[in-house]
């Protein structure tokens, strides 16, 4: 073959890198043993009510039912359920690798290869990795916020894919950036502008406006992205905002405005 031949997939190495994981835990979640299975899932996925519990034992317990009529047994059993140990505050970001099915993992993988592929050739492949760790934690705290008490696990990578669409606004709206290999946006050679000149851009505040608006709509009707389950939007605001404000402070100085 030509050595100077087009790939027909040019992703990043950190990126391709993510998928594997991803892929990897989910092929085990679908051929491993059950058992390990649940306790994979148990032990990394997010709870609120988890942490809830971890932070404030006897708060959390008594906001769920009145533990003084409760016997010792009762108790016991609820205290072992919501007990993670301290697996429980690595999991805002844990969970950002579970998935739930191959079609919402099919979905995200599709998502982070369009637009964490230009962010992380960007960043450079340390850079992009914190940056998505923190978009993940900013999605799962901001979820958190809403729903302390909530028992529902919360999976997928959709809060940390979110953070690198948000990364995207601060330089693929900007002159100079351009359709790079295979027509995916190559924003390298552009800088990073503020927030107030996003303001000003008529193209990133669409997409700004469309992004939340379509978001709104999920949490709203799941059924239409063919969830049976409600969808954690309030983590993808969270991923995303996290990213859109705090974007230029993961980048090489020489690339802000």
């Amino acid at each position: 073959m030509d050595a100077d031949r087009e790939r027909m997939l040019n992703l990043p190495g950190v990126v391709a890198a993510l998928l594997g994981v991803m892929t990897a835990i989910e092929c085990f979640a679908a051929f491993g043993p059950k058992g390990l299975v649940y306790s994979l899932y148990d032990a990394f996925a997010f709870v609120p009510l988890r942490l809830s519990f971890a932070l404030a034992p006897a708060a959390a317990l008594s906001s769920l039912t009145d533990a003084d009529a409760l016997g010792a047994e009762a108790q016991g059993q609820i205290v072992a359920m919501l007990n993670g140990g301290r697996l429980v505050y690595l999991t805002p970001l844990t969970y950002a690798f579970l998935h739930g099915g191959w079609t919402h993992l099919v979905i995200n993988g599709l998502t982070l290869a369009a637009f964490g592929a230009p962010v992380a050739r960007r960043l450079e492949p340390a850079r992009f990795l914190l940056f998505f760790a923190a978009c993940a934690v900013a999605g799962a705290l901001a979820h958190y916020a809403f729903h302390p008490l909530d028992a529902t696990p919360v999976v997928g990578a959709s809060a940390a894919i979110s953070g690198t669409m948000a990364g995207i606004v601060r330089f693929a709206f900007n002159p100079g950036a351009r359709l790079g290999e295979n027509g995916a946006i190559d924003g390298r050679e552009t800088r990073t502008v503020s927030l107030s000149q996003i303001g000003e851009n008529r193209q990133a505040m669409l997409f700004l406006v469309v992004w939340f608006g379509a978001n709104f709509l999920l949490g709203a009707f799941p059924e239409a992205a063919g969830s049976t389950e409600a969808v954690a939007w309030e983590a993808h605001i969270g991923g995303f905002l996290f990213g859109l404000l705090t974007f230029g402070a993961f980048e090489p100085s020489v690339r802000r405005a």
